[in-house]
Formats: structure tokens, C-alpha cells, sequence
């Protein structure tokens, strides 16, 4: 049984998004972000897909990112609460 890539939702501007995927391109495997986005209440969420196995290492490099980065929001997508494509 393979396990689907986690989605995740990251609330930065379109600045940040650069370098929030340079650092995280640099762990090979470990997850990558998407250029998809969503506006809910006003912040843009960028769509990022992290790979099986590496949800606790990603969230770790979020922590440290967190530090430096314009980062307002983390969300985990679970499959009955997907973001939608369409405004509510």
C-alpha cells in the first residue's frame, strides 16, 4: 500500500514563496510547493505536497522558517476538509 503526498496549506506572500521553496527544494524529497493558491479571509495559501514519511522533518524546517519568514498560516488539508476551488 503507498501512501498519498500530504497537502498542506502556507499562508506567506508572493515575496516569501521564493524563498520558502528555495530552502525547502533543498531537502531532497522532502516536499515541494506549488505555485497554486488560494485568497481565504485575505491571505493567499500556497499549496505545498509533502512526501510520505517526511511530514515530522517538514514541520521542523516550517519551525525554523517561522523564524525568518513571512509565514501567517500552516494548514494540513485532511481529505474531508479540502480548500475548495470555489468561494464559499
Amino acid at each position: 500500500m503507498t501512501m498519498d503526498a500530504l497537502v498542506y496549506w502556507l499562508g506567506t506572500s508572493e515575496e516569501e514563496i521564493h524563498f520558502i521553496d528555495a530552502i525547502i527544494s533543498s531537502y531532497d524529497g522532502m516536499a515541494a510547493v506549488r505555485r497554486d493558491f488560494r485568497i481565504v479571509d485575505g491571505c493567499a495559501l500556497y499549496k505545498v505536497f509533502v512526501s510520505p514519511g517526511m511530514e515530522d522533518e517538514f514541520l521542523e524546517v516550517m519551525v525554523r522558517l517561522k523564524e525568518k519568514a513571512n509565514i501567517t498560516a500552516l494548514i494540513r488539508e485532511e481529505a474531508d476538509d479540502a480548500v475548495s476551488d470555489t468561494p464559499n
